[in-house]
């Protein structure tokens, strides 16, 4: 039998997915900007072919992004015309997790995309990306406020009370 979800722990839960769609790559972005600031990574493509690879990953992720805003939306809007709580919770759990999901595809191919090249303009890209990630990071406030609870719904999530 699995215990009772608390308002607390289902922000957690959100949060954990998040962090891990933020952390692998950004470890691997890491790794890899360390090596070319020390002169250690090669470009894998001569210099004049950057566009050739930055271009196509550009478009990429913001292609992906907003794929990532319109389903996340569309998910959000359909979770406040439930009823029942649970439902709105489930909804919602499925429109961040995907959010995040996209955007941990972006960070990884701008990290890959660097690897690649050594081009510096994807540095800036993965530092959006982490503000993206900052911004729409979930939190009891954000998700009272997006389905529009109200009442007990709502000190439920915000007191990280037990979800009935």
């Amino acid at each position: 039998m699995r215990p009772q979800e608390t308002g607390k722990t289902y922000i957690q839960k959100l949060q954990t997915f998040a962090y891990i769609c933020l952390g692998f790559p950004l470890l691997f972005f890491i790794y890899v900007y360390l090596e070319s600031s020390a002169e250690m990574l090669e470009p894998m493509i001569a210099p004049e072919y950057n566009l050739y690879v930055s271009v196509p990953v550009f478009a990429m992720v913001l292609f992906l992004i907003y794929l990532s805003t319109r389903n996340y939306k569309a998910l959000k809007l359909e979770a406040t015309k439930k009823t029942e709580f649970k439902e709105k919770l489930n909804l919602y759990h499925k429109a961040s997790n995907t959010r995040f999901l996209y955007y941990g595809t972006c960070t990884l191919s701008i990290t890959i995309g660097f690897f690649i090249t050594d081009y510096e303009p994807f540095a800036v890209l993965f530092g959006i990306m982490i503000v993206l990630f900052s911004i729409n990071n979930p939190n009891a406030r954000k998700i009272a406020g997006e389905l529009r609870l109200k009442g007990d719904e709502k000190s439920i999530i915000l007191s990280g009370l037990d979800i009935p």
